[in-house]
């Protein structure tokens, strides 16, 4: 064994070189990636479809500004999951790793930003269901992993008056990991309120099993 100090040295260098590793993201680690690959019936097929992605610049799943595609410069590794039916209905998860913690920071910033910036669209029907009505997305912090938020895309239902969401979605950080979860009612569950305790108690599972990946947490 070498002095202390060349041993402290290379504990540090390997540490280094492990949190700058790539990650890869193992088979069926999302977790609706087992239902996802699972085959479907000639029935199921003409009702419903899943979509698996592992490409780096895939736009966040969350995307008030409608980004058609993510920079790859702080990405390590990604997945996608994607659930549509013919209810219609949908779903989406999604694990982003980038190549430390800073940069995962800085992506939740943007992505936050983002909503802010193209919070409203005013243009198109005053009530519609068709995705042309007025629509804003709502914003609001809560606790999970490093940290979290709760975005939804509300659109104002003129004949009840209020507004009403189309889409609901969480965004957390652990780590040098961001995950996100989303969906609408049809596929969340009503009321909205346990639709936010669906997104909040899923992303917390993830929030966990990130960990598991080398030098992620």
């Amino acid at each position: 064994m070498g002095p202390p100090i060349v041993q402290s040295h290379m504990i540090m260098i390997l540490a280094v070189s492990l949190a700058l590793a790539p990650v890869q993201i193992p088979k069926d680690f999302l977790l609706s990636e087992k239902a996802a690959r699972a085959p479907l019936s000639e029935i199921q097929k003409a009702e419903e479809w899943w979509q698996i992605s592992d490409k780096l610049n895939e736009p966040l799943a969350l995307n008030p500004c409608g980004r058609k595609r993510a920079t790859t410069a702080d990405r390590s590794a990604a997945r996608t999951v994607v659930h549509n039916t013919t209810a219609p209905s949908y779903y989406g998860e999604q694990l982003v790793i980038y190549r430390n913690a800073k940069a995962a920071t800085t992506a939740m910033r943007k992505l936050l930003a983002d909503a802010k910036r193209c919070v409203a669209h005013p243009h198109g029907k005053p009530y519609s269901w068709s995705d042309d009505g007025k629509t804003r997305w709502v914003v609001n912090r809560t606790r999970l992993g490093n940290e979290a938020a709760l975005m939804r895309l509300m659109m104002y239902d003129k004949l009840n008056k209020k507004w009403a969401p189309l889409l609901s979605g969480i965004v957390a950080r652990k780590g040098r990991a961001l995950m996100i979860y989303t969906g609408d009612l049809e596929t969340l569950g009503h009321p909205q309120k346990r639709a936010l305790k669906t997104l909040h108690r899923t992303a917390a599972k993830m929030a966990a099993k990130v960990c598991t990946l080398p030098a992620v947490c």
